[in-house]
């Protein structure tokens, strides 16, 4: 039978696995629940002083909701690749033909058209093959992100100390407002480059307003008023 159990959060256990659970509790009248992408992130915003038993039970109820949401992000998902030839990879939304290349010497990438001709040394584990692609996509996106940020301090007028990118599991970006940094997640690279700008935007505005509340909503529509389009169609895999 499944389960609530709390920690900072909670999280659903149901068999052998526990989906964690984000609990935010805001000003609002009703429970919400939303899931997010890349990999099926649950997030539930709450009233101030709702019962923890009526969250638990609120989460418990949507279950079966939950993993038909995390499944359909899952077979949409740009971000899971096979290593294989011929195999197909996302690079800015495109797909790309992968087509790896054993020789010596570094390994590289090059983009040729439609195909990523991926060189590695013919003794190299896919494992190591993968650390390699992963690093490369978090380069790609780093190289992109500097232009973009530097475009937005000036347009919001705060400033970005330091960038960190790395792959993430369960989010595309956070922000330490305090000290004023940002983490990307390196698959975004793997997405439109607007779903780039929009992350960029929507951390850079936590620097001004930590919480997801109306403050920081009115400035989002101010600067970036698409962002619900591209937020909709980041979830349903369409960018």
């Amino acid at each position: 039978m499944s389960g609530i159990f709390f920690s900072a959060n909670m999280s659903l256990k149901q068999e052998q696995t526990a989906i964690p659970v984000e609990v935010e509790f805001r000003n609002v009248k009703t429970l919400r629940l939303t899931v997010y992408p890349p990999d099926g992130r649950v997030r539930i915003v709450s009233p101030i002083g709702a019962n923890r038993e009526d969250i638990r039970k609120f989460a418990e109820s949507k279950i079966a909701w939950i993993n038909k949401q995390r499944e359909r992000f899952l077979s949409h998902s740009k971000l899971i690749v096979s290593l294989k030839n011929h195999s197909t990879l996302f690079v800015w939304g495109e797909p790309r033909e992968l087509e790896i290349i054993e020789r010596s010497g570094n390994p590289k990438i090059v983009m040729e058209g439609g195909t990523m001709k991926m060189y590695v040394r013919p003794d190299s584990t896919k494992e190591k093959r993968q650390e390699f692609l992963d690093k490369w996509y978090g380069k790609i996106l780093k190289d992109s992100s500097l232009p973009l940020i530097e475009e937005w301090e000036g347009r919001i007028g705060v400033e970005v100390k330091k960038l960190f990118v790395r792959k993430m599991k369960t989010h595309w970006g956070s922000c330490n407002g305090a000290r004023q940094t940002l983490r990307l997640n390196s698959e975004l690279a793997k997405r439109k480059r607007e779903c780039l700008e929009y992350v960029i935007v929507h951390e850079m505005l936590h620097i001004i307003e930590k919480s997801h509340n109306s403050k920081f909503y009115s400035l989002l529509n101010k600067y970036l008023p698409e962002w619900k389009i591209i937020r909709k169609k980041m979830n349903a895999g369409e960018l």
